[in-house]
């Protein structure tokens, strides 16, 4: 069974890799800069750097050159925080918004794509299970800490 579930892991990465390199070669960008585009318009409570490294457990200084990177294409805005000087508040801007719309809209095909014949039952389940798994990591990551 595990077997089974880790082969649908990489099948899943690699479906979903697919879709994003639909927008990184429509729109000519690396597969970060889609990652914190579409990041940022789908967590719009999560709107920093430090935020999305955590989030995606993506190395702090990958996401940094990508927020740079699009900053310099005029796709992101950065806005001091008032109250912390070193935080920072990443906002998409207008010019990027036909990068987003195109890039949600091949995550919702991807979706529906991966959905197809699920009863609203099994959905309930699924999403039920999904928690519970990303519970236990959570707590795993955990013990995994305290124990270094």
């Amino acid at each position: 069974m595990f077997q089974r579930f880790w082969q649908a892991v990489k099948e899943f990465e690699s479906a979903y890799g697919i879709c994003r390199k639909a927008v990184m070669t429509h729109y000519e960008l690396s597969a970060i800069e889609v990652d914190v585009l579409l990041f940022l318009a789908n967590n719009k409570q999560f709107d920093t750097a430090s935020d999305i490294s955590a989030m995606r457990k993506i190395p702090k200084s990958h996401v940094s050159l990508a927020v740079n990177r699009l900053f310099m294409k005029g796709y992101l805005k950065k806005n001091p925080d008032i109250s912390n000087k070193k935080k920072v508040h990443l906002t998409i801007t207008e010019r990027a918004a036909e990068i987003v719309r195109y890039g949600i809209e091949q995550q919702k095909e991807f979706t529906n794509v991966l959905l197809n014949e699920f009863s609203e039952d099994e959905l309930s389940t699924l999403r039920t299970y999904f928690n519970r798994m990303e519970k236990n990591l959570c707590n795993y990551e955990k013990i995994k800490m305290e124990q270094r």
